[in-house]
């Protein structure tokens, strides 16, 4: 299969890599012996965003309960879809798994791509983040209210990846919020995040731990929260349910496997991760990123994932038109 730019690292270091070394050959080896070797992770995104940023605290503190080494790659591309497609075509051994959340299910319903991700085996859900509205400090609004009128008044430039999960979040809460905008497109929320720290959108639906440097350096704010009620690290941040609007926002993320892994191994995999997510070193990185631990096992998470497959497909059905471009 042909590789793409990826860019490698592990527990001691990163390498950035041009192109990926070739597949590595082999005979098959017995399920018995599994791992034998390091296991690569996909992380379908560019360093640094949230979903880049949970990926590596889970590999990181999963090699405590896997007697094996993790490598995470990055390969971003299309709303998170390009690294997901070259997952999808990777050998059903054990030795390359993929991070996924909700925004694959998004792209696939909005035809950006054909998997989706029962193209996979679900292996577990790891962790969840909030949703934040953060607004750059050049717009001069401080509260929801604010906002609100604002963008009843003019549109409202947004940024983030038109072919995932932040657009169907935005055209909820225009709804909700009766207000206008205009969705400028980055590739992921790293991106959107650097646009709206340099005051070049206006708006972004973001996570506590990609955007909270920003807000302490002052490039931008948090006015309210998809959360039903305040958190312990933001209680200066009001919930948009407070504010009077229906509306909750929030992203599970979790890790996959190419069809066809055998189940021992899914199962294997299921019972590691699910050690990481009772270790309390691991649940402190995650709590001090601002994200919660949220573990779901093979097959909770196929049934989660299968509920939100009929959620969001039922949403992109009824914005029609009004998620195109």
């Amino acid at each position: 299969m042909k590789k793409r730019a990826r860019t490698y690292s592990t527990a001691a270091g990163s390498i950035l890599a041009v192109t990926a070394l070739a597949a590595c050959g082999g005979g098959e080896e017995a399920v018995e012996d599994y791992p034998s070797r390091e296991i690569e992770m996909i992380i379908p995104w560019d360093p640094g965003g949230g979903s880049d940023i949970e990926g590596r605290l889970v590999t990181e503190h999963a090699e405590n309960h896997i007697d094996t080494n993790f490598v995470n790659v990055n390969i971003p591309g299309v709303g998170g879809t390009v690294g997901l497609e070259d997952l999808a075509e990777e050998q059903p051994d054990g030795y390359t798994l993929g991070q996924v959340h909700e925004g694959l299910i998004v792209a696939h319903h909005s035809d950006i791509t054909q998997i989706n991700y029962d193209t996979f085996e679900p292996i577990a859900a790891m962790s969840s983040a909030d949703q934040i509205l953060a607004v750059s400090t050049d717009l001069g609004v401080d509260t929801l209210d604010e906002f609100v009128e604002l963008g009843q008044q003019e549109e409202i430039n947004f940024g983030g990846t038109v072919s995932g999960i932040p657009r169907i979040w935005v055209e909820q809460m225009a709804q909700e919020l009766e207000i206008d905008y205009n969705m400028v497109g980055y590739e992921g929320l790293a991106e959107a995040i650097q646009a709206l720290a340099g005051g070049h959108i206006d708006a972004a639906i973001v996570d506590y731990p990609s955007a909270s440097d920003f807000v302490e350096a002052g490039d931008m704010e948090f006015i309210a929260i998809g959360t039903e009620e305040r958190l312990d690290h933001l209680p200066d941040t009001p919930t948009f349910v407070e504010e009077g609007y229906e509306l909750t926002m929030g992203l599970n993320r979790g890790y996959v496997a190419p069809e066809g892994t055998p189940d021992e191994i899914i199962e294997r995999l299921g019972e590691w991760f699910e050690a990481t997510a009772e270790d309390q070193d691991y649940i402190d990185a995650v709590e001090n990123v601002g994200a919660q631990v949220d573990f779901m096992g093979p097959e909770a998470y196929r049934e989660h994932l299968d509920e939100q497959n009929d959620i969001i497909s039922g949403i992109i059905e009824e914005l029609g038109d009004e998620l195109e471009e």
